[in-house]
């Protein structure tokens, strides 16, 4: 792909060319997060979920990724389910309404997004942890539309061992500090947005909250660093 847009820009440059520049690297994460799952061994051996859950039961009173599932309606399932594939497009959303009107911010949210991956990336290489998924069959039910849809995709794309920090919460927190620059009239719904993709990651048992407190924590240091990176560099 990067191959074809460099060739392809020195014949024409296009609208089609600009948009692909812009946005390929957003494409290139879903190859990338199962590839940092499949190497997550590469320098530990092992995942570290005992560890982990060891501080859960320090700090929480209660397994929350178990019990609240377990206490939870199946159609209130489906809406964390749906709030967690959210995750999806808060990513794109905000930024492809805003991409005419502020692409220097778009731009700039993009390289910071990009920066924020990578570095989550390597942390769950670093320190590898598989999370509560495989709890998943004993807590969620079938479901209805959004659970069976979440489970294809981890079917399809999840390796395992990226659970902490949650890569989800990272994102999301960067996402939704672009999402309130773009439209600063919707930063409350755009922050409600991100609590219910927060709260979704433990009640859906994707993550073990340490994992989701983590991930929103890196990411929003992430987010600050690569800001004055990118406003180093452009």
């Amino acid at each position: 792909m990067v191959l074809f847009i460099s060739w392809n820009n020195r014949i024409k440059e296009t609208r089609f060319n600009q948009w692909v520049k812009l946005w390929y690297p957003l494409i290139l994460i879903l190859w990338f997060y199962p590839e940092s799952g499949l190497l997550r061994h590469i320098i530990f051996p092992r995942d570290f979920d005992p560890e982990l859950l060891i501080m859960e039961t320090e700090l929480f009173p209660q397994r929350y990724y178990f019990t609240v599932p377990l206490s939870l309606s199946v159609f209130t399932l489906e809406f964390f389910h749906a709030a967690y594939f959210s995750f999806y497009l808060i990513l794109w959303v905000p930024a492809m309404v805003a991409y005419r009107k502020q692409r220097p911010l778009v731009s700039e949210y993009i390289f910071v997004m990009m920066v924020v991956m990578f570095v989550q990336f390597w942390l769950t290489i670093v320190f590898p942890a598989s999370g509560p998924v495989p709890l998943r069959a004993q807590v969620i039910p079938e479901g209805i539309f959004f659970i069976p849809l979440m489970n294809l995709i981890y079917t399809v794309g999840e390796t395992g061992g990226s659970a902490f920090p949650s890569t989800h919460a990272a994102a999301a927190v960067v996402a939704t500090a672009y999402g309130c620059k773009m439209f600063p009239r919707a930063s409350r719904p755009i922050i409600l947005w991100l609590f219910l993709i927060l709260i979704s990651t433990v009640v859906c048992t994707f993550h073990y909250t340490i994992d989701t407190i983590a991930g929103a924590f890196s990411g929003t240091l992430c987010l600050l660093v690569s800001k004055k990176l990118y406003e180093k560099i452009s």
